[in-house]
């Protein structure tokens, strides 16, 4: 029995000492069984076959100018839509209070779609009591709330940016009546 055994731990030991000459096959593995010059010559027609997309845009003549960036190799083409800093530098921050009337406008508009749709007197009093109430909420108590300040306050430079938050105000009231005005026809 230990014989078998000791004859088991050698053989062990002597496969642990051969040098590994084994390697991961993988089974979609696209470049198996090509040399290093057949994947350059594939990852090079690839490349080619990309830019081929873009050979009319190419044709256009135009200037250049100090950012101008084009792909080298395919990982940067790849990679390179929306990581650039030439394309961080060119966004603009986003106004969330104007994304916010924006969205307001969109809600007034289908809301007066909504309304202008319907015929039954109950349900277009709904939708306008929804319209009514959106403006309300959003706009006009605010707007109430500014105009209070205004009258309570006795310094100068604070009533007139008072006045400029008023005028705002009113401005997307007037916006919000003209949007409905114009989505809320029943004809």
């Amino acid at each position: 029995m230990e014989q078998i055994i000791s004859k088991t731990v050698n053989k062990w030991l002597k496969e642990e000492q051969r040098p590994a000459l084994l390697r991961v096959i993988r089974a979609n593995d696209p470049w198996e069984g090509m040399s290093d010059e057949e994947i350059e010559d594939h990852i090079e027609f690839i490349h080619w076959y990309l830019n081929k997309d873009y050979e009319l845009l190419l044709l256009i003549p135009t200037h250049p100018r100090e950012t101008y960036i084009w792909f080298s190799d395919e990982e940067e083409f790849r990679t390179s839509a929306f990581g650039t800093n030439d394309f961080q530098t060119l966004q603009q921050p986003l106004n969330k209070y104007g994304y916010r009337i924006k969205k307001i406008l969109e809600r007034v508009k289908d809301l007066g779609i909504q309304y202008s749709c319907l015929t039954t007197a109950e349900g277009r009093e709904d939708i306008l009591i929804k319209y009514e109430n959106l403006v309300n909420r959003e706009f006009r108590e605010k707007l109430l709330n500014l105009v209070e300040r205004y009258q309570g306050s006795t310094d100068i430079d604070k009533k007139m940016l008072l006045k400029g938050k008023i005028a705002r105000e009113s401005r997307h009231i007037i916006k919000c009546k003209e949007v409905w005005q114009k989505y809320s026809t029943w004809e």
